[in-house]
């Protein structure tokens, strides 16, 4: 592949990148104390999108890259917050599961809505061509964006 195409695809996707951090700091509101960009917010969406799943803390460190004594102190203000719960394993009591509260996933579903709510009331700068443009290019972007995603993840 060419090293010039792979650049310039990068420069634009950093492009985009800082582009929409800046956007989702400015637009998006904090809620329960969560705010947006943030390690607590990262770690309550990988827990409610993988609700049915049991994470160890070590599982979740490492989808978090962060370390265990990082993870340990978010996860207990977390739980101070009753937005996760530690499930203890029935066969070994020593293993502890992680898990989003289901006050956790009521946070993050009105979480959702407010960002919903505030991406909407931006939308309203567009007129209906750019509106469809933007729908289309993020319909193509997002499997792209999971590719990429799943890439990253695996390295």
């Amino acid at each position: 592949m060419d090293d010039e195409k792979l650049r310039t695809a990068g420069m634009h996707f950093l492009e985009f990148a800082f582009t929409f951090l800046t956007f989702a700091k400015c637009q998006y509101p904090s809620a329960n104390h969560i705010k947006i960009n943030s390690l607590p917010f990262f770690t309550l969406s990988v827990l409610a999108d993988l609700k049915d799943e049991n994470y160890t803390m070590s599982d979740l460190a490492d989808k978090l890259q962060i370390t265990k004594q990082q993870l340990s102190r978010l996860i207990n203000d977390l739980e101070d917050k009753e937005l996760v719960e530690r499930i203890h394993d029935t066969a070994n009591r020593r293993r502890v599961y992680i898990r989003i509260s289901p006050c956790g996933l009521k946070a993050m579903d009105c979480l959702k809505e407010t960002m919903l709510d505030s991406t909407i009331a931006a939308l309203h700068i567009y007129n209906e061509s750019e509106l469809e443009q933007l729908d289309s290019c993020l319909k193509t972007l997002m499997p792209l964006m999971e590719k990429f995603q799943l890439n990253e993840c695996t390295e």
